[in-house]
């Protein structure tokens, strides 16, 4: 859906300030921070940008529906939607406890809660290599139980392996899996494609962006493992594809569709008491900034830029990929690349989409 004249006025957007922004990713492919990408970008309820950049492999020219794996967008758009649509059905509490809801969980994490798993602030850590104690959910869950913690309630620590939880924690209370029930109460209700999906079937793989992984979290996989339609997060792979901090798939403009549904509820995802916890902060701003579902202005980690709202709010991918929305002016902004496919050193695609994401910033009229 390329953009035109018309969208461009109604959205209010600078059109000569909107094509500088695209000329800082086709520099960042240039530079080689990303072989390529898709950008999506709608503004007062119009798609106002969809366009594809570079290639996906120094070779094969990216569509704008090439597929990508979203990587930790998942989070958001799989398992914290998930958890929340369980509240808003009335069959989970956000204050429900770890030891209420799984089994053999040691005392230090006993009273943690699912608010506190979904803004970060469990105590567990950032990451651990869960595949390397076994395959499969059950290893998963036992590792991360067995993780030191910080005390519960006090620190910020983003967490993989909180999401880990969560996402069986949806399965537990729903009793589908949590594809099967991320599709059903939410990518369903919002009109997403099948193109949304964890374990992409055969039929979807001449669209799907390739990447590289470092970790060997199956046996037989090499120091630099090339991967197509198989998730590039080890944990994730080594639980089988779905789990609660990765494995979804998608396209950009299926995860634009998502964060405007959150912006406009049209169609209504959730309540208006959700949405307000969905886009504003949710801890005490001395321990962190994070929402029930994005990282918000003060935590490092939000991408976005350094102009946009203090009431914008975000989630980013390890493969590359970015979702903003910024309320204040009525923008939600996509990018999805494969960045780890031509580097595993992530600093010179965080500096070019912080300099995508002001140059987009001063297209705003």
């Amino acid at each position: 859906m390329p953009e035109s004249d018309s969208s461009l006025t109604y959205a209010g957007i600078d059109s000569r300030r909107l094509s500088r922004a695209i000329d800082v990713l086709k520099r960042g492919i240039d530079e080689g921070a990303l072989p390529g990408g898709v950008v999506c970008a709608a503004r007062r309820e119009r798609v106002f940008v969809h366009r594809a950049l570079g290639t996906i492999d120094g070779k094969k020219p990216v569509d704008p529906d090439t597929i990508y794996d979203l990587a930790s967008i998942t989070k958001p758009m799989a398992t914290a939607s998930s958890v929340l649509a369980l509240a808003e059905q009335g069959k989970l509490a956000l204050a429900a406890t770890l030891g209420a809801l799984l089994e053999n969980v040691p005392k230090r994490l006993v009273d943690a809660t699912v608010h506190q798993l979904l803004t970060h602030a469990s105590g567990l850590p950032a990451h651990t290599n869960c595949f390397e104690r076994g395959r499969g959910i059950d290893a998963a869950i036992e590792t991360i139980l067995a993780q030191p913690t910080q005390t519960r309630g006090s620190a910020y620590a983003y967490s993989c392996l909180g999401f880990i939880l969560l996402g069986r924690i949806v399965e537990l209370v729903s009793g589908l899996s949590l594809d099967g029930f991320a599709r059903a109460n939410i990518f369903d209700p919002l009109g997403l494609s099948c193109d949304v999906t964890f374990t992409p079937d055969a039929s979807l793989r001449p669209r799907i962006a390739l990447t590289k992984s470092r970790e060997k979290a199956l046996p037989g996989e090499s120091d630099e493992n090339t991967l197509l339609g198989i998730v590039n997060d080890g944990n994730c792979r080594a639980i089988g594809g779905v789990a609660g901090n990765a494995g979804l798939f998608g396209t950009a403009h299926d995860v634009l569709k998502f964060g405007e549904g959150i912006l406009h509820r049209t169609p209504k995802l959730f309540g208006a008491p959700t949405t307000d916890r969905v886009l504003k902060n949710q801890l005490d701003p001395k321990i962190g900034a994070h929402t029930l579902m994005f990282f918000a202005q003060g935590n490092g980690l939000c991408p976005a830029g350094d102009l946009l709202s203090p009431h914008a709010v975000g989630h980013s991918g390890f493969t590359g990929n970015v979702l903003t929305i910024d309320p204040q002016y009525d923008l939600t902004v996509v990018v999805l690349t494969n960045r780890v496919y031509s580097s595993g050193n992530a600093a010179p695609w965080l500096s070019a989409r912080r300099r995508f994401l002001n140059a987009l910033a001063s297209a705003i009229d």
